[in-house]
């Protein structure tokens, strides 16, 4: 059976929106667009990417999960 669309169509988002958040963060960092410490760069950065990184994983096993339920 094929993935169901609106599964497909959440992971998506929900992709899309993690990367989207870890590139605006790099954005800011690179730019230097607030006054932040090396440290306070080093953690935000972090953070942000954990966060990107463990959406799309969470995202990705969403899909595995619920994109093939078969209810027969």
């Amino acid at each position: 059976m094929a993935m169901r669309p609106d599964v497909r169509r959440h992971t998506i988002v929900i992709i899309v929106f993690c990367i989207a958040q870890w590139a605006f963060m790099r954005y800011i960092l690179n730019e230097q667009l607030f006054n932040l410490t090396t440290y306070q760069r080093i953690v935000y950065f972090s953070t942000s990417s954990f966060i990107a990184g463990f959406g799309s994983i969470v995202a990705l096993i969403y899909m595995v999960i619920k994109g093939n339920d078969d209810k027969n």
